[in-house]
C-alpha cells in the first residue's frame, strides 16, 4: 500500500503580515479556487489536487500543535500526524512513519511519499507522484526523488546531479545544496535537476532508522521521547548518505511561493480584497486583510500586503530578507483562524498589573467554543447572527445586541446558530491568561 505525507512546517515569517506563527503561509486564503472562483489556500488547493488524483483517502498530514485547529477548519476530518514540537524534516518523517504504522496499520513493506504542503503545481505533479513507489520497487533505490527541471539558475534551490539512466528514472549521482548561480548553471548544463522536496521511501527503513538510535516505533512512545530526535533535515541526516538513490523528472508548472514576489507573479499582480489601484499602476500587487480600503495611484513594481498583524510596503524583488527584518517584532498574531471560526484582537494592553484584551469572534454555524480565559473576568456582546450560551446556571439564547457579564472561574459554553455567530468578547485577566480552544 502507499501513503502520502504532507509536511507542514513553518515559522510564520515568509509571507508577513498575513502569515504568522498561528497561520503560516500555507493557510493564507489568496488563492483562486479554479473550479468555484473562490478564495483558497495553498493547502485547499494542494488536497483538492491530490482527492482528484485519488490520493488524498490515504494521505496525512504531519503538522504541529499550533495547526491542529487550523488544518481541521480548513480540511474538515483529515489524518494529523501531531508534532510534540517542531524539530526539521528528519524527526518529522520518523515520526509520521510511527504514526502510520501505530494509527493508520501501514506494514514494513509499505511505501510513503513525502512531499511539501504548498506546492503550487499542476495535476500532472501528482499523477507523476503515484509512480514513484513503482520507480522504488522497479530500481531496487533506498529512495525515490522527485526532481524539478529548472527554468532558470538560481541559488535558492538544491539541485540532483544524475548519473545514468533506468527506464523511466534516473539514478541520483550526487547533491548540491543552494549553490551559486555561476554554478548552478554548470550543474544545469550537466542536466541536473531541482530537488523538489519529495521523496518515496518504505516504512521499514525509518523504522530502522528508530530503532538504530534506541527510540520506540510506537507513535505515542515516540511523542514522549521526540525531543531525542535531532533537529536536522531529512535530506541531510538520511538522503545526502544513501548509497542508492533514483529520482523521476517533473517537466511541469511548478512555483515555490516562498515570498512576496513570488506570490505575486501567482496573483497575476492583481489586488484581492478592498484594493482600488488607477490605471497608471504597473507591476502592483496588493492583498488587503483589514477591512479598509486600500487605494493606489501611479505606483509601480510595489507590493502592499496588509492585515491586523501590520502592512507590508516593498518594492517588488527586495523581500528576500523579510525573516530578519520582521524577528524583533513582538510575535502576539491578531488574527487566529480555528475549527469553530476566527478570532481577531481589536485592542490589548496592560496596565496595573493586568490584561486587558478585546476580540471580535466568529462563529462557523453550529459550532461550539468553551470559553477562552477561565481566570478572567470580562463581557460578550452579541453583534450578528444568532446561538446559545450554555453555564451551571442554564442555557441562554443570542440575539444581536445582546450583552452578558463573564464571572471569573465560571465556565461556559458558546454555539453558534443556523446563521453563525459574530460576537466581541472583552476580558481582564493575570498576564497569560488568554486563550482561545
Amino acid at each position: 500500500m502507499n501513503h502520502i505525507v504532507l509536511l507542514s512546517g513553518g515559522m510564520g515569517q515568509r509571507l508577513w503580515p498575513l502569515s504568522t506563527l498561528t497561520r503560516p503561509k500555507q493557510y493564507i486564503r489568496f488563492l483562486t479556487d479554479e473550479q468555484t472562483g473562490k478564495p483558497c489556500s495553498m493547502v485547499q488547493r494542494v488536497w483538492k489536487q491530490l482527492a482528484q488524483a485519488d490520493l488524498a483517502e490515504n494521505s496525512v498530514i504531519c503538522a504541529g500543535m499550533r495547526q491542529q485547529e487550523i488544518l481541521r477548519g480548513q480540511l474538515g476530518s483529515v489524518g494529523i500526524a501531531l508534532e510534540p514540537e517542531g524539530r526539521d524534516t528528519f524527526a518529522a518523517v520518523l515520526l509520521s512513519c510511527s504514526y502510520l504504522k501505530s494509527c493508520k496499520g501501514a506494514s514494513d513493506a509499505d511505501t510513503v511519499c513525502f512531499m511539501p504542503v504548498d506546492p503550487y503545481t499542476e495535476q500532472s505533479y501528482f499523477e507523476l507522484l503515484k509512480r514513484m513507489p513503482g520507480v522504488l520497487s522497479e530500481s531496487g533505490a533506498e529512495i525515490v526523488l522527485m526532481g524539478i527541471r529548472p527554468r532558470f539558475a538560481s541559488g535558492s534551490y538544491g539541485y540532483l546531479v544524475p548519473g545514468r539512466r533506468g527506464k523511466g528514472y534516473l539514478v541520483v549521482d550526487s547533491f548540491a545544496e543552494k549553490p551559486g548561480v555561476k554554478e548552478a548553471e554548470r550543474l544545469i548544463a550537466l542536466g541536473a535537476l531541482w530537488n523538489g522536496g519529495v521523496f518515496c521511501l518504505r516504512v521499514g527503513k525509518a523504522m530502522g532508522l528508530l530503532e538504530d538510535r534506541n527510540l520506540p516505533t510506537d507513535y505515542d512512545s515516540l511523542c514522549r521521547e521526540y525531543s531525542s530526535l535531532p533537529r536536522d533535515s531529512f535530506d541531510r541526516a538520511v538522503v545526502e548518505k544513501c548509497s542508492s538513490l533514483a529520482a523521476v523528472k517533473y517537466s511541469g508548472m511548478w512555483k515555490d511561493i516562498g515570498t512576496w514576489d513570488a506570490a505575486s507573479k501567482v496573483l497575476d499582480g492583481g489586488t484581492r480584497t478592498n484594493c482600488v489601484e488607477d490605471a497608471s499602476c504597473r507591476n502592483f500587487c496588493a492583498v488587503n486583510e483589514t477591512g479598509i480600503p486600500l487605494v493606489a495611484v501611479g505606483v509601480k513594481n510595489l507590493i502592499v500586503a496588509a492585515s491586523s498583524d501590520g502592512i507590508l510596503v516593498a518594492d517588488a524583488g527586495m523581500d528576500l530578507h523579510l525573516k530578519q527584518i520582521i524577528s524583533g517584532l513582538e510575535a502576539r498574531p491578531s488574527f487566529e483562524e480555528k475549527s469553530w471560526g476566527t478570532s481577531t484582537v481589536l485592542d490589548f494592553f496592560r496596565e496595573g498589573g493586568a490584561e486587558y484584551i478585546v476580540r471580535e469572534l466568529r462563529m462557523h454555524p453550529g459550532m461550539e467554543l468553551n470559553s477562552p480565559g477561565a481566570n478572567s473576568t470580562g463581557s460578550v456582546s452579541v453583534l450578528k447572527g444568532g446561538g446559545f450560551v450554555s453555564s451551571h446556571t442554564g442555557e441562554l439564547e443570542l440575539l444581536p445586541g445582546a450583552c452578558f457579564p463573564v464571572p471569573a472561574g465560571e465556565p461556559f459554553l458558546l454555539r453558534a446558530g443556523k446563521a453563525g455567530l459574530v460576537l466581541v468578547l472583552t476580558q481582564k485577566g493575570q498576564p497569560g491568561s488568554f486563550s482561545c480552544q
